[in-house]
């Protein structure tokens, strides 16, 4: 299946794109909720921390890419990561940061930790969905 220019991730339930969205700020879960369920082929799932975003990835494997907020409580984006990239079971899923902090030591880090993506919030709709879909057809 094509998009925008380029293949849709093999990872998914039915035709559907699974993105999981983390962050501490309810507001901003439903409004990247709101955006991304535009595009019909993504199916969003919720975590308000990063503990609770460790279980839903450990009892779903068709997460495509997660979208991760840095600064909640423990664990933070960037520790949360960490443990994404420590676990066997998913070491490989595409993360991109979400958030509000743009310092170039966080920007640094995020590549650090390979992120695939960092999108300062507050954003553009079609921004989101235009580094969500970049971030789906790139090479991990």
């Amino acid at each position: 299946m094509q998009t925008g220019g380029g293949l849709i991730p093999a990872r998914k339930r039915g035709n559907m794109i699974n993105i999981l969205v983390v962050d501490d700020d309810p507001m901003n879960l439903k409004m990247a909720e709101f955006i991304l369920k535009q595009k019909q082929q993504y199916h969003v799932r919720l975590a308000k921390n990063g503990r609770e975003a460790l279980e839903i990835l450990e009892s779903d494997p068709t997460i495509d890419l997660v979208l991760l907020d840095i600064e909640m409580p423990y664990p933070n984006g960037f520790e949360t990561l960490k443990l994404i990239r420590n676990n066997p079971a998913t070491h490989f899923l595409k993360v991109m940061f979400l958030t509000a902090s743009s310092g170039t030591a966080d920007v640094q880090k995020a590549a650090e930790l390979d992120a695939i993506g960092y999108v300062k919030k507050p954003f553009m709709p079609q921004d989101l969905l235009d580094h969500v879909e970049r971030a789906l057809i790139a090479d991990f």
